[in-house]
């Protein structure tokens, strides 16, 4: 018999990939399979004790699944008869705001997890940053969330070796951020 967190790993695999995929087309639906997946991943990330990825699911994950819901509903456009997403474009202002936000956020919360134990202190800080920056570009319609998606999805690679549900997740997950940057670059210039 298989063991509960190997279960709840597959529903948080399964459900991860439909939202990622929902938001790769610019549907608000996205959020629904968000909560689901928030809450299933957040127990196999416990167990795993990778306490970055608990947090970021705690306090990313889990409100920004409302706070897009809400945002997104006041940006809607129509494209081929059905209701997507109005896209942005990130300026080379707020790529650098970005990244050095990335890069010193990355540092400090490497020194926190060390502090608490955490396992894989440099690799889960990373995965954590780039998820919150990513999610924030999500929230906010920027395409550009897809570029730190296929980096995010590379390093969980690396961080889930162990788990093949959550590791083929993330392949799923580096397949559709392809398509999502190619499909937001399309919904941003219909906006233009």
């Amino acid at each position: 018999m298989q063991q509960p967190d190997s279960w709840l790993g597959m529903i948080a695999g399964i459900s991860g990939i439909i939202c990622v995929v929902l938001v790769s087309k610019g549907k608000m639906i996205n959020y629904l399979f968000g909560l689901i997946f928030a809450y299933s991943y957040f127990y196999v990330a416990w167990k795993a004790n990778f306490l970055g990825e608990m947090n970021t699911v705690l306090y990313v994950y889990l409100p920004s699944q409302f706070i897009g819901y809400f945002v997104w509903k006041e940006n809607m456009q129509k494209d081929g008869g059905s209701d997507v997403v109005k896209a942005k474009k990130l300026s080379a202002k707020g790529w650098g705001i970005l990244l050095v936000t990335l890069a010193v956020s990355t540092f400090v919360f490497v020194q926190a997890l060390r502090a608490a134990g955490g396992s894989s202190a440099g690799l889960d800080s990373m995965t954590t940053m780039i998820t919150v920056a990513a999610q924030l570009l999500m929230i906010l319609r920027y395409r550009e969330q897809w570029l730190l998606w296929i980096a995010l999805n590379i390093l969980s690679i690396i961080l889930w070796a162990e788990n093949p549900a959550i590791y083929l997740m993330y392949g799923a997950y580096l397949l559709n951020s392809s398509y999502g940057f190619y499909n937001w670059t399309k919904l941003q210039q219909n906006a233009a």
